[in-house]
């Protein structure tokens, strides 16, 4: 049996949205590989403690704010590894290289480094995917969802999932509102996802499928659709979230995680359960259920890689 290592893994932001990187030295195993900082955890530490240390052992830097994104597990020659990673968005001091290692500050892709560590490489699309989903809503207001989308994505500067989901609307009004989602998702450069349950309403008056498909979470048990590019599901339970995993998707969306008016008198999972899923989830979980931007920063300091908007995405 191969002895399992965790490792507590820095994804660290700089002011500009930059990640700083770290070239392994001559000596270590992958020497010449670039990844992300950080190091093993001790027995008497938690994962932040140790990633805490480790940026201060090996650049002299001193993390203050962040929190957890997700695991994930690779098998190497020499041990299976089990990597937490880490956001953090808050540190003091200047990186220096105090183990004799290249660093450097880079986009999260890192398209313009390589090698990349194997452990590491194939988590980056996923790593670097919006961290703000907004749902349609034209069913419940044409005019009014088209004046909150067209307002909030002409002056929201980071990239969004827009997730056309209608599951009410059908003929002609469904092809319009269809046709202005993705002509503003064209314009404004953001990606657009297309519901499962929605997709069944509009296939027969479209002769391609024109984004990726967001699995509803029957469609995403049921395994339907695997003949389809499928980005992402939504999901209520952590066998949901291993099945989501197991058949490749980049996202999923858990929740609610507050009470909701469409769900009223049903609880919501709370910031502590999103957390304990979340964290064991090995793909990044977008939070939804009553929440707005003004939750941000409670999503990913309990393993939210961002949030999902109803009408509370707006400008």
């Amino acid at each position: 049996m191969k002895p399992r290592i965790d490792v507590a893994v820095a994804v660290v932001f700089n002011a500009k949205d930059q990640v700083l990187w770290g070239c392994r030295p001559e000596g270590k195993p992958y020497a010449g590989y670039w990844e992300f900082p950080g190091g093993k955890v001790e027995p008497d530490e938690t994962v932040w403690q140790a990633l805490v240390r480790e940026l201060k052992e090996e650049l002299d830097i001193t993390a203050k704010e962040g929190g957890p994104w997700f695991r994930i597990e690779h098998d190497y020659e020499h041990a299976n590894v089990r990597l937490h990673l880490y956001r953090v968005w808050r540190f003091e001091g200047t990186p220096k290289s105090l183990e004799q290692q290249q660093f450097t500050w880079a986009s999260l892709d890192s398209s313009d480094l390589s090698p990349i560590l194997p452990a590491t490489e194939p988590l980056l699309p996923k790593l670097a995917q919006p961290t703000a989903m907004a749902l349609s809503n034209y069913e419940a207001g044409f005019e009014a969802c088209v004046k909150r989308l067209e307002q909030a994505l002409s002056v929201n500067r980071v990239p969004v999932y827009v997730q056309f989901r209608e599951k009410q609307l059908n003929g002609d009004v469904l092809i319009q509102a269809f046709e202005h989602c993705y002509s503003l998702c064209q314009k404004t450069g953001q990606a657009m996802l297309l519901n499962s349950d929605t997709w069944l309403n509009l296939r027969e008056h479209l002769d391609n499928l024109p984004c990726p498909l967001h699995l509803t979470q029957a469609h995403l048990l049921s395994g339907q659709f695997h003949d389809l590019q499928c980005a992402g599901a939504s999901v209520h339970d952590a066998d949901s979230l291993r099945i989501a995993f197991d058949r490749g998707l980049s996202y999923a969306v858990l929740g609610a995680v507050k009470q909701t008016a469409s769900h009223p008198g049903q609880p919501g999972l709370g910031w502590a359960q999103f957390l304990e899923m979340a964290q064991a989830a090995r793909l990044p979980v977008f939070a939804i259920g009553g929440l707005g931007w003004e939750d941000m920063c409670d999503a990913r300091l309990h393993g939210a890689h961002g949030i999902a908007m109803l009408s509370q995405f707006k400008a």
